[in-house]
């Protein structure tokens, strides 16, 4: 007969469910998303070009992206801007993700998957069809520069896709 120690799952075979389990929590997504969303949600409280002394422009020089840092920003400006209804961005504080902010993230892992078709058929649902074509291109090299940062946003090969949303 078995024992109660025999019968438990050793610590890799259990399922790993990383962060505090709630649904919809940041803190469950890998590194490189929850960049990507701290990232969106300080440009979205900054709302202005990212100075030398900003929250956003030291985060992005600590991860070695401050290059990255005006592709980002025009990115989000072609958002705010030429989005067709208000989007939805936290705070940077909160701990859930909104719709808005998953479908973000999700879009920054399109570009940086070379999913041109995709994108630019997400973008352009989401945005009048000029800020879209802005947003795509911004998307493409800041993903670039996240990607030799190493920081994933794509899925690998092989991996189920839509984690956030």
């Amino acid at each position: 007969m078995e024992s109660a120690q025999d019968q438990r799952l050793s610590t890799l075979q259990r399922d790993p469910k990383p962060g505090c389990g709630r649904p919809g929590c940041a803190c469950a997504l890998p590194v490189s998303e929850r960049f990507v969303l701290w990232a969106l949600r300080q440009w979205h409280q900054d709302r202005a070009l990212p100075g030398e002394g900003s929250i956003l422009h030291r985060g992005f020089k600590v991860a070695g992206l401050l290059e990255a840092l005006p592709d980002f920003a025009i990115a989000m400006d072609a958002f705010l801007f030429g989005a067709r209804r208000a989007i939805e961005i936290h705070v940077p504080t909160c701990s859930g993700v909104s719709r808005d902010e998953a479908v973000l993230v999700a879009l920054c892992g399109l570009a940086q998957g070379d999913f041109d078709g995709p994108l630019l058929a997400s973008l352009d649902a989401m945005m009048v069809p000029t800020a879209s074509r802005v947003a795509a291109v911004r998307l493409k090299t800041f993903a670039a520069a996240l990607s030799s940062a190493g920081l994933r946003l794509a899925p690998m090969p092989g991996d189920a896709g839509g984690r956030l949303n």
